[in-house]
């Protein structure tokens, strides 16, 4: 895949580096070590010290990475190779002034003078030393992406040497792809106004708010133009406009907490702040909205890189902070998405948000007591927020707690508005709470109502439907809905193993082999598809292939539970029985019969899986999902 980037001149070793930087980060800017870490260890030679940097890059570990590169330069200064690795890992772990250092050296070395000269450049903005930012922004042969963010760089850097029209005229002067647009306009518009030309920045974000369809460019830039055109018309007297601008951005993401926050705010009367309060504030916004354009696959190196670098100008960031901790969390990197969002201030819009993926974080890091704490704290602290009641409801499901998680389902669904689309999600969940809890006459109702609201979602149609087929009820229409899951998953080996489970249960023994062996193959590991698969082989003869399965699911990841552990045992041990035994009969009645190994459940369930299928952190963007038509084919939603 082609990506236009800003480090498109990187030596096959600075790759390397630009790989393990998405999977581990650094809380602390410019920290030598993480407090409560042991010291890393005193290579013994120059290769040694090497060797270690590039074992814990690979590892995930880029602080103690950096660590080495120090030991290593200590011991050759001069090595071009080293440095250039070097300066990429300080860079992408927040060591930003180390970084500095060594793009001094490299500032004329071709492989990487580039990212060199924008390090010097930021760190002139930093210092305030215009001039010499504008020259270091003066890289020729940039390529499209390269060629936006230069000129947005050095409209700030002219804007803070006091010459207004310069700065705004080079933004105008930026001509190139179609998706530049959004982007021009809205950084204009921050110019503008930090420079006091209110009617310029107002036409500028006009430009943005008043086409909805550019969300699907940047919903960072458009939701940021909404946010600073409210703020502009606040500050002048213009509340029926700022709220205007508001709703606009509320249209493309009615769940924003930084817009919701703001319309308070403006309700109340309060003063409001600028968009952005200094020239350093303003880059990092331009770096900040370009690294979300691209945060994602490929991209999201790079965009670590952005990010770190507009933090070096605006450290307490609080959108910073989140998109980083989002970085770590996709790395699974969780002590330090914490560490990040703990960082987030407390008068902040995204405070919330941080508080709520704090406790969820915790749960997924193994700290669950903590987890369960600090969310019931949120609880009590943000009482009127769906989310709060969600995110505790997640950890009580996957802890087992099922009463105790539907009743936070009920506040949920009591403070959520009822017949929204997106609610489909709390009577799903709420649905799976009561059928734990063997409340079958409540769960069946909330996911009939989740498939009203929603009703193409494949984990509920898997889960009603499989249901039905498991209780001998409404067999036909349960399989239908179990078929159309796996036709809007195909690709997903747990709905897939629910269909050929559904088969089994309905005694169709070679129809369930056929989807338990798809199924198996894409998710190859997971005990309990293993372990159907072998039920399966047993009842049409294949009795060697059955005990092979069983015995890969006795090794599998993660591993059984203790019961399903004893049953596959004495499987191993004794075969299954007669296999009418595990099938539905015509007249079994109303009571739900239980799958041939117990107290199975559709596999979507996550109380069949919490670690994997429980839902999501609640967010604080919510951007259209419109197709995208950005750099790259377009940016990713911000969080």
């Amino acid at each position: 895949m082609t990506l236009s980037r800003l480090f498109t001149t990187v030596s096959a070793s600075v790759l390397i580096t630009l790989a393990g930087a998405g999977t581990a980060l650094s809380a602390g800017q410019d920290a030598a070590a993480t407090p409560g870490r042991p010291p890393v260890a005193v290579a013994g030679s120059l290769s040694g010290a090497y060797l270690a940097a590039k074992t814990a890059q690979a590892n995930g570990d880029l602080k103690t990475a950096t660590d080495f590169y120090t030991q290593a330069l200590s011991i050759d200064p001069t090595s071009e190779t080293l440095q250039q690795d070097a300066m990429f890992a300080y860079l992408a772990d927040g060591r930003f002034i180390d970084g500095v250092d060594i793009a001094a050296k490299l500032r004329d070395d071709a492989t990487v003078s580039k990212v060199a000269r924008i390090t010097l450049g930021v760190d002139a903005l930093r210092k305030g030393d215009f001039e010499a930012a504008i020259a270091e922004f003066d890289i020729v042969n940039p390529s499209d992406l390269d060629a936006l963010l230069l000129s947005h760089l050095t409209a700030w850097a002219e804007i803070g040497a006091g010459r207004v029209d310069e700065g705004l005229s080079r933004i105008d002067q930026t001509q190139g792809t179609p998706w530049y647009g959004i982007f021009n306009d809205y950084q204009k518009g921050l110019l503008a106004s930090l420079s006091g030309r209110p009617q310029v920045a107002r036409r500028a974000y006009e430009a943005v708010v008043d086409d909805q369809t550019l969300a699907r460019t940047s919903p960072d830039a458009y939701l940021g133009a909404a946010d600073a055109l409210a703020r502009l018309e606040s500050r002048e007297g213009k509340k029926d406009a700022a709220l205007k601008a508001v709703d606009a951005g509320l249209a493309i993401a009615p769940n924003y907490t930084p817009l919701q926050f703001l319309r308070d705010r403006i309700d109340r009367g309060e003063t409001i702040e600028p968009a952005v309060a200094s020239v350093q504030e303003g880059a990092a916004e331009t770096l900040y909205v370009l690294g979300q354009a691209i945060n994602r696959g490929d991209g999201r190196d790079v965009a670590l890189l952005y990010f770190q670098l507009a933090r070096a100008l605006a450290p307490r960031n609080p959108a910073l902070l989140t998109a980083l901790a989002g970085i770590a969390e996709q790395a699974e990197q969780l002590d330090l998405a914490i560490a990040y969002y703990r960082e987030v201030p407390e008068n902040s819009a995204f405070r919330r948000t941080a508080d709520l993926q704090i406790g969820l974080d915790l749960w997924y890091a193994e700290r669950k007591e903590e987890a369960k704490t600090h969310l019931e704290r949120a609880v009590r602290d943000y009482p009127e927020d769906v989310r709060a009641h969600t995110a505790l409801a997640d950890v009580l499901s996957a802890n087992k707690e099922y009463a105790a998680a539907s009743e936070q389902l009920d506040l949920a669904i009591e403070l959520a508005k009822a017949d929204d689309a997106e609610t489909w999600n709390l009577y799903y969940q709420r649905g799976i709470a009561f059928e734990r809890q063997k409340l079958w006459d409540k769960a069946e109702p909330d996911f009939k109502k989740a498939l009203e609201l929603s009703p193409d979602q494949p984990q509920v149609l898997n889960y009603l439907g499989y249901s039905w087929v498991d209780m001998n009820r409404n067999l036909d229409e349960g399989l239908d809905m179990i078929k159309r899951a796996v036709d809007l998953r195909p690709n997903d080996g747990y709905i897939i193993d629910s269909l050929g489970w559904a088969y089994f249960r309905l005694g169709r023994y070679e129809d369930a082999v056929e989807q338990l062996e798809r199924a198996v193959l894409i998710t190859p590991m997971d005990p309990t598809i293993n372990d159907h698969l072998g039920d399966a082989y047993w009842h049409v003869g294949r009795r060697r292939e059955a005990r092979f399965q069983w015995q890969r699911a006795l090794v599998a990841k993660p591993e059984p539970e203790a019961e399903q552990r004893k049953a596959i045992e004495a499987k191993l041990k004794d075969g299954l029985d007669d296999p009418s035994a595990a099938t539905i009969k015509a007249d079994a009645g109303t009571d739900a019969a239980q799958p041939a190994m117990g107290d199975e459940t559709p596999a979507e369930s996550p109380a069949e899986a919490p670690e994997a299928d429980a839902p999501e952190a609640p967010t604080d963007a919510d951007p259209a999902a419109a197709p995208a038509t950005g750099p790259d084919a377009g940016p990713a939603p911000a969080n």
